[in-house]
């Protein structure tokens, strides 16, 4: 919080840190058998660095009894607002073409998507998990729903023949469920709740090979 009372335009911070640390919170008032809990701000880095704080949680009293801290709940809110990189479409043949009744490879990655944050000043890590996945072929057939997130040939799993020629691009649904540990942990723990993303491959070309007999011109 030190740092961000630094940041510019930032307000309702108190005016100087204690060893350390700072207060989210300026002249909240509180009952006698009631303690003040600090506002919890979040920050996001990407390649062009830290955004704004953003404010998640308000400013408030807890009631003496009611003073533990509901990190698995925050860890919930914290997961519903994570960006998760979408699942790569993978396929093969890659070079963006298939035939007409051979099949078409699909098959994405399995890695979770983790990013770290602080809530009510504890650091705390959080993880999206595949946990489903739906591919649309794009040619009207029925989506297909699995825990498999397919391979690459010949150890394929996740495959489709198209029945006809034309262009389709495979879409990809993947659903992600949420996991927190804290700051030296091992242990991650499931959140209520879940994500999804939704990712596509290139426009893909479906040919059709057909035989054709031809005159020996050598006599073999």
């Amino acid at each position: 919080m030190c740092l961000l009372s630094d940041l510019n335009g930032a307000t309702g911070f108190a005016e100087s840190c204690d060893e350390g640390y700072q207060l989210a919170y300026a002249g909240i008032e509180c009952e006698e058998d009631e303690q003040a809990v600090g506002a919890l701000f979040e920050q996001r880095r990407d390649s062009d660095g830290w955004s704004d704080a953003a404010l998640v949680e308000e400013e408030s009293c807890l009631a003496e009894q009611r003073q533990q801290i509901d990190i698995p709940a925050a860890a919930a809110r914290a997961f519903q607002e994570m960006q998760i990189a979408p699942s790569e479409v993978n396929v093969q043949p890659p070079d963006g073409w298939t035939l007409v009744n051979a099949d078409t490879i699909a098959f994405t990655d399995t890695a979770p998507r983790t990013m770290s944050t602080s809530l009510f000043g504890i650091p705390v890590q959080i993880r999206a998990v595949p946990s489903s996945y739906a591919w649309d072929f794009g040619d009207g057939s029925a989506p297909l729903v699995t825990t498999d997130p397919g391979a690459p040939y010949p150890a394929h799993t996740i495959a489709h023949a198209y029945v006809k020629q034309g262009a389709a691009t495979i879409s990809l649904t993947t659903t992600w469920r949420g996991q927190f540990r804290l700051a030296g942990e091992l242990t991650w723990h499931d959140v209520a709740g879940e994500g999804t993303t939704v990712s596509s491959s290139d426009s893909l070309e479906i040919l059709e090979a057909r035989a054709r007999l031809v005159e020996d011109l050598y006599g073999g």
